[in-house]
């Protein structure tokens, strides 16, 4: 039997490719050596407008010589696709292909300790469905979203605390962040609700709503991210986004600041799969914000169409065959582009802004920052098939 999905499975595709938010501590941030304006106070509520000018310098992304590596007699968990890193240094990581409910700990050399977590309905076990995603909140509490959306939280040392549901909380990878005290923002609009983002405590309890919704649509996607304080950075709002507008929001419910940058090549189809849009976001706590944009091309918008062209449409949706996903994978495998740029929030400058194939992204850009640092890590696979996690910097440096 040939099994269909519609268009819309195709926002949660995106959705998870590679993660967009891993988190804990290291306020490290101190990265740019090239010339730069001096940081300068901006007033609250301000609009500070970024010209689509040439920036003074380039990113690098360095290895640190630091990895999590595994081994090949199956002794011990694989590193996995997500990783944290806690206020001791040591990283965090989970899952790994065959590992599910599992979650290990490495020293901050890289060096494997011992994990804890496995399958099951009991306290501190996990859904075998989907990925979990790992947040760190400001007293080193690791908080877990598992596949079945149940939300745990264990103690610095691993030991299981709570599990609340986690329908309000969020917990999507990119559009979650968890404060200080261990509460949770989600950016994830869903269906009737009237704000953008909601703010719920460790109890699963909603403190506050707040942010306009941007649109009549029902559902509306805003990537989010957190170094510590009261305030966070988000994104446009997915699905066509007419301008490249950053928001400083303060938990409180307060729009803070804007930055609008102007980009000749921002466009708007009205589409989510041939629309610009920020995928990733990350502010370091010395205020340099990272910005992942994905970019299809024009020939990918053109070969899309053609692919559609040949779909069946039933009730109004476009019914995807496997071999129409494995096309359209194919194709934003080698048509689309993600667009790296680094902004100063303090002066409002573009420092820098690379462009890469999406084809090559997984081996060049880390699919996470540690949170409030600009060091993070890439997950690979080594010539003799064994994951690995190589852990990075990113680097500023004279254009």
């Amino acid at each position: 039997m040939v099994v269909s999905h519609t268009r819309k499975g195709l926002a949660a595709v995106l959705v998870v490719l590679p993660a967009l938010a891993g988190s804990g501590a290291g306020l490290d941030g101190q990265v740019s050596s090239c010339p730069r304006k001096a940081a300068r106070s901006v007033a609250a509520g301000s609009v500070t407008d970024i010209a689509d000018a040439e920036p003074p310098c380039r990113i690098e992304f360095r290895t640190t010589g630091i990895r999590l590596e595994a081994v090949g007699d199956g002794a011990r968990p694989d590193p996995g696709r997500t990783v944290l890193v806690d206020s001791d240094g040591r990283f965090i990581s989970a899952n790994a292909v065959g590992w599910a409910g599992v979650i290990s700990l490495w020293d901050s050399r890289g060096e494997y300790l011992h994990s804890f977590g496995r399958v099951g309905e009991g306290p501190g076990e996990f859904s075998a469905r989907g990925m979990m995603s790992l947040y760190m909140d400001g007293r080193d509490r690791l908080h877990v979203r598992d596949g079945s959306l149940r939300w745990s939280v264990f103690t610095p040392e691993h030991v299981f605390i709570r599990r609340v549901p986690a329908n309000v909380m969020g917990g999507v990878t990119g559009t979650t962040i968890v404060l200080d005290d261990g509460s949770a923002v989600n950016g994830m609009k869903d269906y009737g609700q009237e704000r953008q983002f909601r703010v719920v405590d460790s109890t699963g309890a909603l403190q506050r709503t707040f942010g306009p919704v941007g649109g009549e649509r029902e559902y509306r996607r805003r990537v989010i991210t957190y170094s510590g304080g009261d305030t966070f950075w988000a994104g446009p709002p997915d699905g066509g986004s007419p301008e490249y507008v950053l928001e400083e929001w303060g938990i409180d419910g307060e729009r803070r600041r804007t930055l609008r940058r102007s980009a000749s090549w921002w466009r708007s189809s009205g589409e989510d799969h041939t629309s610009t849009r920020v995928f990733r976001l990350h502010i370091a706590g010395n205020g340099l914000l990272y910005v992942v944009v994905w970019r299809p091309t024009d020939e990918y918008g053109r070969e899309i169409e053609r692919l559609e062209r040949g779909l069946e449409r039933v009730g109004g949706e476009l019914m995807y065959t496997p071999e129409a996903w494995s096309e359209e994978n194919r194709l934003r495998d080698e048509l689309t582009e993600y667009v790296v740029e680094v902004i100063d929030t303090r002066s409002g400058e573009l420092l820098a802004s690379e462009v890469f194939r999406l084809s090559q992204a997984e081996a060049i850009v880390p699919r996470a920052f540690f949170r409030g640092s600009l060091r993070g890590y890439r997950y690979q696979v080594g010539d003799d098939g064994l994951p690995f996690v190589e852990i990075v910097t990113l680097e500023l440096v004279p254009a």
